[in-house]
């Protein structure tokens, strides 16, 4: 190789941005597409409008008021973090996009994380928006401690939902099947976790709802917004149960990831019988 060729080599080819500006730029894409139109109608706008239709001119200033503002927010969450998450993901695949991001030279990981974080900080400003407008039309006081535990709280349960959110799409074979599954598996688990109030239901029941993702992180919501004495005051028990589930989501997205779309399967056809 002459002089001139090891001088113009490194010029003309083209560099690989960093690592951490691939996530961040990711980040930011993937953010943008979860966070158009439908989404935020659904994750932001339906939860304020139940908080406002159940309120109606109560405040919210009692710990019922505190819970109900944490629930409502914990739906906000839940929905963008699950179902829109979910359902988008699974479109992607089938259609194709997620085959075509893998042929890039943008690393799995980097596409697989920075799917997940984004839909963690969509999700996160979903709830907060519900708590909000609990501030703005129903005077809940919320000190600096309690945001900062809130924001704690919205992190860890948009986490855990999304990871495993992103598990579940492995078992959902077609894009039309994609928004009923999400929504039989999420809507049994949030109403009897008491997102939209307690219901009567067995012992076993609310016990089995205690370690679900949703119930947790109701309580861990209302005892963050709820905390007057300054400082931290976070349910240990409630952030361990959601932060197993969001490793155990993680580890079985992660093993039963797919890129490519599901192939259906085509039946041979039936051989026509030699007739002499």
């Amino acid at each position: 190789m002459t002089d001139a060729a090891r001088v113009l080599t490194p010029l003309l080819t083209p560099r690989m941005p960093s690592v951490a500006r691939m996530l961040a730029a990711q980040i930011t894409y993937q953010a943008r597409l979860l966070a158009s139109g439908r989404a935020i109608i659904i994750g932001i706008g339906l939860p304020v409008l139940l908080l406002i239709a159940s309120h109606g001119n109560h405040t919210a200033t009692d710990a019922a008021g505190v819970a109900e503002v944490a629930g409502y927010a914990t739906f906000g969450l839940t929905l963008t973090a699950w179902n829109t998450y979910g359902v988008r993901l699974v479109a992607a695949r089938e259609s194709g996009v997620l085959k075509r991001w893998r042929a890039t030279p943008l690393p799995r990981w980097c596409y697989f994380v920075s799917r997940i974080l984004a839909t963690v900080a969509v999700a996160a400003v979903a709830g907060a928006a519900t708590v909000t407008a609990g501030v703005l039309l129903f005077h809940t006081r919320v000190s600096v401690s309690s945001a900062l535990g809130a924001l704690v709280v919205f992190i860890l349960g948009a986490f855990a939902w999304a990871a495993t959110a992103t598990a579940l799409t492995a078992l959902i074979p077609t894009i039309e099947a994609a928004a009923p599954t999400c929504m039989l598996t999420y809507f049994p688990i949030i109403i009897i976790s008491g997102i939209f109030g307690s219901i009567n239901e067995p012992s076993w029941l609310a016990t089995i709802a205690g370690y679900l993702p949703a119930q947790p992180l109701i309580h861990a919501l209302t005892t963050a917004l709820g905390n007057t004495t300054g400082g931290f005051r976070l349910p240990g028990r409630d952030l361990l149960v959601l932060a197993a589930w969001a490793v155990a989501g993680l580890a079985v997205a992660v093993a039963t990831f797919r890129w490519e779309p599901h192939r259906p399967t085509q039946k041979r056809p039936a051989r026509t019988p030699h007739t002499d």
